[in-house]
């Protein structure tokens, strides 16, 4: 069984040999290190496919390049502004220029396609004022979706079977409103001081995203990505049951008519959201993070969940802080936890210290070799 098939039959609830081993394809430096890893079973996953690509037709959209420069240090300043018939908007977007941005800075740039992300930080949000859903609105509900399959399938034939490919929706509606639209302290004081417009606006970016589904639906990507930054911190229970269970729900319907699954990315704290995660049909949870930065073992959400995979984030500061002993420890800990391992896969889905790459990923590898058969003994 090669990489690929051993993912996608984790994936399709299927049999293995061993656990799944992978990480975005961004994260890893190219080198010696990386051919071992890829050869001891690490998959790169390519999680930024756009399988629909995005048009604005209506709108005039133009970028402003601006360069800071101070005692030897700068900034770079993108402004985007999208000029629609009922008014403009604008997001702001910086990124330094005297380092490298790390692969966690990855933030897709409000009114773009999928692939056209940039490494940097929005620091103006789209909604500034009241006004603005209107403008917002009519992007949205203007927007135009064509299929970006041949590309799809052309990537896949390149990659083979050393990696997948996930097709990328987009974020879900609330996601929108919370990390590209509005930010977190304006998002929530609108929906409470304006919460006509706020939902009108919400289910504007539900449809937009619900066509897009309609289309990705008909690709020949098997798992459809929404890549939610999902946290109990941000996304309380109470809001969690009015604006996303809906949706991954009708979302997940649309997919499974057309043999596809859907993968959420929830990367967050996740304990006060288990019940309601547990209503959804969301059939693979995919950046699952466990203790210690998250907040739900991996036994508790597999006991929880017994209709999802659980697709697992290794925890950053394992990676980044533990010593060799530690995180051989760790991981054999993590095998057991999810023993027999049925429903689990082992992923990186977050920037960590390069100059640690080898010794936390050789340590991982080598543990995996050895505890990593399925079915794993407690």
């Amino acid at each position: 069984m090669n990489k690929k098939e051993r993912l996608i039959n984790a994936l399709r609830g299927k049999k293995i040999d061993r656990v799944p081993w992978t990480i975005y394809k961004s994260y890893p430096p190219w080198g010696e290190a990386e051919a071992r890893f890829r050869e001891m079973g690490l998959t790169l996953v390519y999680q930024h496919f756009p399988i629909v690509k995005t048009t604005l037709p209506s709108i005039d959209v133009n970028e402003i390049i601006a360069y800071e420069i101070n005692a030897g240090k700068g900034r770079n300043i993108i402004t985007r502004n999208f000029i629609s018939p009922v008014g403009k908007v604008s997001a702001k977007h910086e990124f330094g220029l005297d380092s490298l941005p790390l692969p966690g800075d990855l933030i897709q740039k409000f009114g773009s396609d999928i692939d056209m992300e940039s490494l940097s930080w929005m620091t103006k949000h789209p909604f500034c004022k009241e006004e603005d859903y209107e403008i917002l609105g009519y992007i949205y509900d203007n927007a135009e979706f064509k299929p970006n399959y041949d590309m799809f399938n052309f990537t896949e034939g390149i990659i083979g079977s050393d990696g997948y490919v996930m097709a990328n929706l987009g974020k879900s509606p609330f996601q929108i409103l919370l990390y590209e639209l509005m930010g977190a302290e304006k998002c929530y004081l609108e929906l409470h001081s304006n919460p006509k417009k706020f939902k009108n606006l919400f289910e504007v970016v539900y449809n937009h995203q619900k066509k897009k589904c309609l289309m990705a639906a008909e690709s020949p990507a098997e798992l459809i990505w929404i890549p939610d930054n999902l946290t109990s911190v941000l996304t309380p229970p109470y809001i969690f049951e009015e604006y996303y269970i809906a949706f991954y729900n009708e979302i997940s319907d649309i997919l499974n008519k057309k043999g596809k699954k859907l993968v959420v990315h929830m990367d967050g704290s996740l304990k006060l959201l288990s019940s309601l995660i547990k209503k959804t049909k969301i059939p693979i949870i995919e950046a699952f993070t466990p203790p210690p930065m998250g907040d739900f073992e991996i036994s508790e959400a597999l006991k929880a969940w017994e209709d999802k995979i659980l697709w697992i984030n290794y925890p950053g500061v394992v990676l980044s802080t533990y010593d060799g002993a530690s995180i051989e420890s760790y991981t054999v800990e993590m095998l057991k936890s999810a023993a027999p391992g049925d429903r689990f896969i082992i992923g990186c889905t977050e920037s960590f210290q390069m100059e640690r790459w080898e010794l936390a990923f050789g340590t991982i590898g080598e543990v995996l070799k050895k505890y990593g058969k399925y079915p794993i003994k407690k």
